[in-house]
């Protein structure tokens, strides 16, 4: 369904694409070394109003992660995000239709489920 703007309203069954640093840079723990995703990397920055991600459906891996020699691309479910009571919203860039942000009250205990709720996306570019 779309709204208004061109905005598209994010259903449960969407899923969404999360770019994240890899190998993890100094002094930021995206990645344990066992692989699996740290809260770190669903937890807002300075100045940022929600957590930017891709819609999947409207992107392909290899724009989402921009540069596999640096990132890594994670997914997550909308209907997991919002039911830990947060938004997800399409905010769509210039360059980029797909951007989306993970909004709420996104506190050190809902980073860490979002984590836990989130995969490492496999795929062959």
């Amino acid at each position: 369904m779309i709204i208004n703007n061109d905005r598209i309203e994010i259903l449960r069954e969407h899923n969404l694409l999360r770019r994240a640093f890899y190998p993890n840079p100094p002094d930021i723990t995206y990645f344990k070394d066992d692989g699996t995703i740290c809260s770190t990397c669903f937890q807002l920055r300075n100045g940022e109003n929600g957590i930017s991600v891709d819609l999947e459906h409207l992107t392909k891996y290899e724009i989402s992660i921009k540069d596999k020699t640096k990132y890594r691309l994670i997914t997550i479910n909308a209907g997991s995000i919002h039911d830990l009571s947060l938004l997800t919203e399409h905010t769509p860039l210039p360059d980029n239709y797909a951007h989306s942000l993970i909004k709420g009250d996104i506190d050190r205990k809902k980073s860490k489920k979002l984590a836990g709720l989130a995969r490492t996306v496999q795929y062959l570019s």
